[in-house]
Order: C-alpha cells, then structure tokens, then sequence
C-alpha cells in the first residue's frame, strides 16, 4: 500500500506546532528533502509556488515566506527578524495592539540594533507583497538595556517589544537629532503600561528625563506616581487587562 504524497507529507510536517513559522527557500527544501529524499530542488520550488496560490505560504520576499498551514498561522510580524537581524517589533505596532494608542496601523514598527561592530542596517520603509514594514536603528546599548523579562513581551514566539518598552524607544527616537520621528502622542492609555516596569526601563535606558518631560506634557505624572506606589506596596495594581503592574 503506497504511503501518502511526498507533499501531503511535506504539508502536515509544516503544520506540525513546532514547525518554523518563518521560512526561507533553503528551509522549505531542507523539509522537503526530509519527506522525500532526493526530491529536486525545481520540483520543490514549483511546490512552492503551487503552495503560495493556494494559500498555504504566504510570500513577503523572494524566498521568504510565512507559514500559513501552522496554527494560529505566521503573521507578517514575525518576518521582521528574518529581514533585519536583531530587529524587535516595537513602537506603533506594539502600543497600538496593546491599547496604548488607539491609532492602530497595519504597518509593521520595528527597531533594529545599531553597533559599530556592525554594518549600518538599511532603515525606513520596506514595501514586501505581504505588507510594509518600517524599520528605525536605536543603539544596541538602548535596546538591550533593562531586564529581558520587562522589555521583551513574554508570549511572543519572536522579538516583540513590551508596549513600556515600545514607548521608550518611541521617546528615544524623538529625542534623538538623527531621527524625524514626533514625540509619542499623549492621549494614550495608561492603564495599558505598568508603572513600575517603565520606571525601570527608564532608568535603565537613561530615558528617565524625556520620560519624565512627556509624562508632565501628558499631565500624568502624578498617576504614573500613584501606579508606581502601588505597585511597590501591599496592594497589587492591575491595568485593564487585569495583570499586575
């Protein structure tokens, strides 16, 4: 009795929960030759083609796709990383999906890493068939500063800021002479940040005066204050989606 097809095989291998979400060209082959050995690469990449019609892959460059067969399926945010190493979702993005900003954009905000150690990344706006992204360059001192736990969102199975983080790297952008970004807007949600957590990365990221500038044009400093005595004491502050600050 002959077995399934080498591309059913293929496909119930990319909807396997620890599949790759993100996948370039080599990858997709690797897991075909994998189902079937010997299998040609031309053969794969008519596969592969056949397999974006259909929806199953979803195409953002050349040779880059997101996983649609996964579930829940890739999203456009996860390829970031993939086109900018070291990138970090973050900025309108991030503060938008938390409720932080009400003015949501289908735009993918990341923040990539600066070193001179490095080649300058390109930045600004790349137009993929997937969607746009645009992406900013912070010092990979700025980005990397404060604990992991607070600036990186925990449930994110790729580089994603926490929206306190978000919003420093908006504020350090703004403050930076080499960036055209505005000041964060200040009709935001506040009970979607944690007090404490920003405190923190503030003062980690040597952002604590800018912050506390914006906070006074914002005229929260004295709710931001509250939030933060709270949270230090007996009494555990939640925000809107009930977790503690």
């Amino acid at each position: 009795m002959r077995g399934p097809h080498w591309t059913t095989r293929l496909e119930l291998a990319l909807a396997d929960p620890t599949a790759l979400r993100v996948l370039d060209k080599t990858s997709i082959v690797r897991m075909a030759k994998s189902v079937q050995p010997g299998v040609s690469e031309p053969t794969v990449e008519r596969w592969i083609q056949e397999a974006v019609s259909a929806g199953r892959l979803q195409r953002v460059v050349r040779g880059l796709y997101l996983n649609r067969l996964i579930s829940p399926p890739a999203q456009l945010c996860e390829a970031a990383v993939w086109l900018r190493p070291g990138a970090v979702v973050s900025l309108q993005t991030v503060l938008g999906d938390a409720g932080v900003w009400n003015n949501f954009t289908d735009w993918v905000t990341a923040v990539v890493p600066l070193s001179r150690r490095n080649t300058t990344p390109s930045l600004g706006r790349l137009d993929t068939v997937a969607g746009t992204f645009v992406f900013r360059g912070i010092p990979e001192t700025v980005l990397e500063a404060g604990r992991e736990v607070e600036r990186l969102a925990r449930d994110a199975t790729y580089r994603r800021a926490s929206p306190e983080a978000a919003l420093l790297h908006w504020l350090y952008l703004s403050n930076s002479p080499r960036s055209g970004m505005s000041a964060p807007p200040t009709d935001v949600d506040f009970a979607a940040l944690r007090a404490q957590r920003l405190r923190h990365l503030s003062t980690a990221m040597h952002l604590s005066e800018p912050l506390q500038r914006w906070l006074i044009d914002a005229d929260a400093v004295d709710l931001m204050q509250t939030r933060t005595r709270k949270g230090r004491g007996g009494a555990r502050t939640k925000n809107v989606a009930g977790s503690p600050i």
